[in-house]
């Protein structure tokens, strides 16, 4: 059986013409049987690329533009980037029409939940306080490690056996509305909302998480069963 393409979005093209991706995205996929092929907002429209993949990863990176959800922006919005908006908002979307396995991860879930019509909490300090650490004290150290409640009985619980996970985290957005059809499946001790899953049975996966389970993923075999129930799905597209 042909491995399953996953599509993996970039953070966007730097100011000497390479592309950005945190390469522990691609060995995620790569553990989990699959192929990684990385995506670009100024590339195929995302009709066509949704048409070429078997399964889609929304990567971290900047916020997501507060308009997009009818906001103002808060002071500490920073990153953002309209093609990618409007790129990675599409291919939520069309993934969740069409029924395409997907992934959202950090700003992924994000854009998953505005896509559907949700919104943002703009910076969680302001509004969950800083009881739990979801950006580590030193910007450039590894990310804050802190545990996450999982819901029983959800998609993410039957992944993980568990219903504590600890997690590694740098964001300080998160989901704020949940969008209408978006099942809230998980959350951190300060209640900032950790996970959420597309609730249509018949979407065969759709969901975002707001931790890093790329990082560090060669050695971490509880967050790599995560790529692995992505790439097992995706797999049978090919068939």
């Amino acid at each position: 059986m042909p491995r399953p393409i996953i599509g993996v979005t970039s953070y966007g093209w730097d100011g000497r013409g390479r592309l950005f991706v945190p390469g522990d995205y691609l060995t995620a996929v790569r553990l989990a049987g699959g192929i990684p092929v990385v995506l670009v907002a100024d590339g195929p429209p995302p009709e066509e690329v949704l048409a070429r993949v078997d399964g889609i990863i929304l990567v971290g990176g900047g916020d997501v533009d507060p308009a997009r959800y009818g906001a103002a922006p808060h002071e500490t919005v920073s990153g953002i980037d309209p093609g990618r908006d409007a790129f990675e908002l599409a291919l939520a979307r069309i993934a969740i029409e069409r029924r395409i396995p997907l992934l959202g991860i950090c700003r992924g879930a994000q854009v998953m939940n505005v896509a559907l019509g949700g919104d943002l909490v703009q910076h969680v300090p302001e509004v969950y306080g800083d009881a739990v650490p979801h950006t580590p004290h030193d910007p450039s150290g590894p990310r804050a490690v802190h545990p996450v409640s999982v819901a029983p009985g959800s998609r993410l619980h039957q992944i993980f056996q568990s219903e504590r996970v600890m997690v590694r985290s740098r964001h300080h957005q998160a989901v704020g509305r949940p969008a209408p059809g978006l099942n809230v499946v998980a959350h951190a001790e300060d209640g900032v909302i950790e996970a959420v899953e597309w609730s249509d049975p018949a979407h065969p996966f759709a969901i975002g998480v707001q931790w890093h389970p790329e990082d560090g993923i060669e050695h971490d075999p509880v967050q790599q069963r995560l790529f692995q129930a992505l790439v097992q799905v995706a797999g049978q597209r090919t068939e």
